[in-house]
């Protein structure tokens, strides 16, 4: 049985951002995941598949998604048009809601496929902070904090990116949310 989120509301786990980060920095060391590696190796370990789909052709389904059938079975969707680095974000962006909100999911809904798309009820506060959630564990997951202000102090910014494999605009972002 497959449960689209627009039916069921995201269930943040509600963690200071802090506490997300270190959480999603914590799960980076489990797989000895560094900055810049490949992530299909990680999703591979935790029993996911990877496909990618053309948006313009995919009908209803969000190019864009993750569904997990269980911690250990799960699908992420990407578009066919995206860059590497946004396929990077999108793809830690999927695993925090695999780490952070399947759990709470599978309390609610045993034995149901929880599929979250990138398209939320913008009127939802728990869909929206769950999508915060996720991307605080993305930027983390791909650059973590220590590994990023030390990159940081020793190159230029488009240096960062390209070392962390992300594009400008997210190595921008993640530098700005250090300083706040």
């Amino acid at each position: 049985m497959s449960t689209n989120l627009s039916g069921h509301s995201l269930a943040p786990v509600r963690a200071s951002r802090a506490a997300i980060e270190g959480y999603a920095e914590e799960i980076a060391g489990i797989f000895s995941f560094n900055p810049g590696d490949a992530l299909e190796p990680v999703v591979a370990d935790l029993g996911g598949t990877i496909e990618y789909r053309n948006p313009v052709s995919s009908g209803n389904e969000p190019p864009e998604s993750i569904a997990i059938r269980s911690s250990e079975s799960f699908t992420i969707y990407l578009g066919k048009m995206n860059s590497s680095e946004r396929d990077r974000l999108t793809i830690a962006h999927e695993l925090g809601h695999l780490f952070l909100h399947y759990p709470l999911f599978t309390e609610r809904h045993i034995g149901e496929t929880m599929v979250v798309s990138r398209w939320v009820d913008e009127t939802d506060p728990s869909q929206i902070l769950g999508e915060w959630e996720a991307n605080w564990f993305a930027a983390a997951f791909l650059m973590p904090e220590a590994k990023f202000r030390a990159a940081c102090l020793r190159m230029e910014l488009p240096g960062v990116a390209g070392l962390f494999a992300v594009s400008l605009s997210a190595a921008e972002l993640r530098k700005r949310s250090l300083v706040a």
